[in-house]
C-alpha cells in the first residue's frame, strides 16, 4: 500500500498550482483503462513526474534514476510514493543488473493494465531541449508485448513537460499530453529483428516527443528566445487572432519562436545575431527603467489617462490592505523556503521539488500555529473557522493581487518618466518599434524559409 502517495497528491496538486501557472492539453490522448507507458521530457526532477501523475485519475506508478535509492530509508519512502528504480550505464554494470526486477516488474504492470512512467532521456536536464533517449522504455515495451503473446494493446504516450522559467515561482508550466503509439504496430518488425524494432520504435519516440517540447537547438540562443517571448508573444498571438491571455496560447507562441529561432540559426544566422543585439539593448534599458515591455504596448498606452489612474488607485487603496493581511498570514514559510533552497540547491533541475515541498511544510505548521494562537485566545469555535478560512482566502488573494499590482506600480513610474525624463521613453519607444519591425522581419523571414 503506497500510502504517502494517496496522503501527498492532493497536498502536491495544491502546492504545484501555487508555484506555477500550469496548462494543460491532450487529456483525452489518454486511453481509458489501457496499459500505459507516459514517455515525459524530464528537465525538472521530482516536479515532472507530480505535475504529471496530476492529470490523469489512474494511479501511476513512477521509475526513477537508481542512484537515489541507496539507503533503507530512501527505498522505503520512494516506495511509499509508488517509485521504483531505473539503474543506468553510468552506475555500474552490478547496478545494471538490477533493472531485471525492474524490468518485470514493468511487465506485470502492464499486463495488469496499469500506468507505468519512465523518462527516455534518463536524465534530468533543466535545459530547454530534448537529449538523444535511452533504448531501455522501448525495450520494455516491446518485451512486454511479446511476453503477453501480442494480445494486448500497449500505448506509449510521449509527453513534453514545458517550463517558462522552472525554478521562478509563478512562472508558466505547460504540459503536453501527446497521441499514444500503438506497440502493437510494431510486431511484426519485432519478431522478424528485435534490435531493429528496439532502434526505430525509439527513433519514433524520439520524434514524437520532440513535436512537444520546446527544443532550442543550440544553447546560445536560451537568453534570445527568453527576450523574443517576453516582446513578441502577445503581437504573435493577436496576430493570429488568438487570446493572449490563454496559457495554452502562449505555449503554442512559444512553440513557433522557438522553430523560428532554430529556423533562422541554420539559415539566417546573422539576422539572428543582429536580433541578440537589439534586444538585448533594448532589454537591459528596460531593467534601468524598472519596466516591462508590456506598458509600452500601444494599447497600454492609450488606455493611460485620468480615468485609469483613478481606477488604480482605488484598486491599490483598497487591495493593499488585504494584500499585507494575507502576507502576513502566508508569506513566511514561502520567503524561508526559498533562503533554504537559494542555499542548499546547486542543480535548477532540483530546485522547486525542494523549495515547493518544503514550502508546504512550512506553511502546513504556520497554519496550525496561527490557528492553536487563536483558539488559545479566543476558544470560540466560530471565529477560529472564520479565521482558518481568511488565512487561505487571503493566501489566494495574494497570488491574485500581486501581479494587478506589479502593472499599475509600473504605470504609475512610466507616468512619472513620462513628467520628468521625457528623452528616456521616447528612446524606449524608438527601441521597441525598432525591435518590433525586425521581429517582423524575423518571422517573414521564417515563413518564407517553410514555404520552401
Amino acid at each position: 500500500m503506497v500510502v504517502l502517495y494517496t496522503f501527498l497528491r492532493p497536498f502536491s496538486l495544491v502546492a504545484l498550482n501555487v508555484y506555477y501557472r500550469i496548462s494543460v492539453t491532450g487529456k483525452e490522448n489518454v486511453p481509458a483503462g489501457a496499459p500505459i507507458i507516459f514517455a515525459p521530457s524530464h528537465s525538472n526532477g521530482f516536479v515532472d513526474p507530480v505535475i504529471l501523475a496530476m492529470q490523469v485519475n489512474r494511479r501511476v506508478r513512477f521509475f526513477a534514476r537508481g542512484d537515489v535509492f541507496k539507503g533503507k530509508l530512501a527505498k522505503f519512502l520512494l516506495n511509499q510514493m509508488n517509485t521504483s528504480p531505473m539503474y543506468r550505464m553510468q552506475e555500474g554494470y552490478a547496478e545494471i543488473k538490477k533493472n531485471d526486477k525492474s524490468f518485470e516488474e514493468c511487465k506485470t504492470r502492464l499486463s495488469q493494465n496499469k500506468i507505468i512512467l519512465i523518462f527516455p532521456e534518463g536524465i534530468a536536464n533543466s535545459d530547454r531541449r530534448i537529449y538523444p533517449l535511452k533504448k531501455g522504455l522501448s525495450r520494455i515495451a516491446l518485451q512486454t508485448m511479446e511476453t503477453l503473446k501480442y494480445e494486448k494493446e500497449i500505448f506509449v504516450i510521449p509527453v513534453g513537460l514545458n517550463y517558462e522559467a522552472q525554478t521562478r515561482f509563478r512562472s508558466k508550466a505547460f504540459v503536453e499530453i501527446g497521441k499514444p503509439i500503438s506497440v502493437k504496430d510494431y510486431e511484426a518488425r519485432y519478431k522478424e529483428d528485435k534490435v531493429r524494432a528496439i532502434n526505430e520504435f525509439t527513433k519514433n519516440l524520439e520524434s514524437k516527443l520532440g513535436q512537444y517540447v520546446h527544443h532550442i537547438a543550440n544553447p546560445e540562443n536560451d537568453t534570445l528566445v527568453g527576450d523574443i517571448e517576453a516582446v513578441y508573444t502577445y503581437e504573435l498571438l493577436k496576430d493570429k487572432k488568438m487570446n493572449p491571455d490563454l496559457l495554452h496560447n502562449q505555449g503554442l507562441a512559444t512553440y513557433e519562436i522557438i522553430n523560428m529561432v532554430n529556423a533562422l540559426e541554420q539559415y539566417q544566422p546573422q539576422l539572428l545575431e543582429n536580433l541578440k543585439i537589439l534586444l538585448r539593448n533594448y532589454r537591459n534599458l528596460l531593467e534601468k527603467c524598472r519596466l516591462r515591455d508590456h506598458l509600452l504596448r500601444e494599447e497600454s498606452v492609450n488606455r493611460m489617462n485620468f480615468g485609469t489612474f483613478l481606477i488604480d488607485y482605488l484598486i491599490i487603496y483598497l487591495g493593499i490592505p488585504i494584500y499585507l493581511l494575507g502576507l502576513l498570514f502566508n508569506y513566511f514559510p514561502y520567503f524561508l523556503a526559498k533562503k533554504l533552497a537559494d542555499k542548499k540547491v546547486k542543480k535548477a533541475e532540483f530546485y522547486t521539488s525542494f523549495r515547493a515541498n518544503l514550502a508546504l511544510i512550512f506553511w502546513t505548521f504556520y497554519f496550525f500555529i496561527q490557528l492553536l494562537i487563536v483558539a488559545l485566545a479566543f476558544k470560540n469555535w466560530t471565529l477560529l473557522g472564520v479565521f482558518a478560512s481568511s488565512i487561505i482566502f487571503s493566501g489566494w488573494y495574494v497570488l491574485k493581487f500581486y501581479p494587478v499590482m506589479k502593472k499599475i506600480f509600473g504605470r504609475w513610474r512610466l507616468l512619472r518618466m513620462v513628467r520628468k525624463d521625457k528623452k528616456t521613453v521616447e528612446q524606449l519607444m524608438n527601441d521597441r518599434n525598432v525591435v518590433m519591425s525586425m521581429l517582423a522581419n524575423a518571422k517573414e523571414t521564417y515563413l518564407n524559409l517553410l514555404n520552401k
